[in-house]
């Protein structure tokens, strides 16, 4: 398998062009920087074409912040970058990771071996439980499926057809990328993840994250700390149940 990848970097966040750089200068595979779709700059017309509150079961609570929109649209313009190029797979890293080379290219080159047509794989960067039996498994390295899925977008391998499938899915989004990725009844894509950690995300060292957004009333983080565990519970719940049910087919 031919593995392209990309770095989603946004071009006015300067202070992180050194680490870009280090990034495409030492992926143990050919990478090009991919400019993110910058949330900030979108018009209003911009943002309702895209984005609509509550699509899909469960709903999510929250509204979203301008920065998790030009997320998602900059992780779309990755998949749309993979599906019109005809690649097999590529990496989509942002561009606040940091690596071992030799590391990353021994993982890349056990999924090389073991990925499958349809498979999202993600690189954690935090440490994992491996408590997920191996779906595969050679040396050190082994492929799981967590349920429900993991959030994070940092680090993962896309292939042509999850990225396909996912662009059909994600014509009107309505959370942010990660979360909306847990869903893989919607989406019909398996989320796998790649142990052990070969990726660091280091957003801390480059000024912390880029989504930006306006500072929250109090009143509306005290609703957030509500309303997050029960979102997060009922995703838990249903991806639950549809593990169950591909288990007993």
């Amino acid at each position: 398998m031919n593995i392209a990848g990309f770095v989603i970097t946004l071009e006015r966040a300067v202070e992180r062009r050194p680490q870009r750089d280090w990034i495409l200068a030492n992926a143990p595979f050919e990478c090009e920087p991919l400019n993110a779709v910058d949330g900030v700059a979108m018009t209003e017309g911009d943002v309702t074409q895209i984005y609509q509150r509550q699509i899909f079961s469960p709903r999510y609570p929250h509204a979203l912040r301008r920065g998790e929109i030009g997320c998602f649209l900059s992780h779309r313009k990755a998949w749309q970058e993979i599906v019109d190029r005809g690649l097999e797979a590529a990496v989509i890293l942002e561009d606040d990771v940091s690596f071992n080379p030799d590391d990353l290219r021994q993982a890349l080159n056990f999924l090389r071996d073991y990925v499958q047509p349809n498979d999202y794989i993600q690189f954690q960067v935090r440490e994992i439980e491996n408590s997920f039996p191996p779906l595969a498994q050679a040396g050190q390295h082994s492929i799981v499926q967590p349920c429900p899925v993991i959030l994070r977008t940092t680090a993962q391998l896309v292939t042509r057809e999850a990225a396909s499938r996912l662009l059909e899915v994600t014509r009107c989004i309505d959370r942010p990328v990660d979360t909306f990725l847990q869903m893989t009844w919607i989406t019909g894509v398996p989320v796998k993840m790649l142990l052990p950690r070969v990726i660091q995300e280091i957003s801390q060292n480059l000024g912390g994250s880029t989504l930006g957004g306006r500072k929250k009333p109090w009143m509306e983080k005290f609703t957030r700390e509500i309303l997050r565990p029960i979102y997060r519970t009922q995703i838990w719940y249903r991806a639950l149940q549809v593990s169950q049910q591909a288990s007993a087919k």
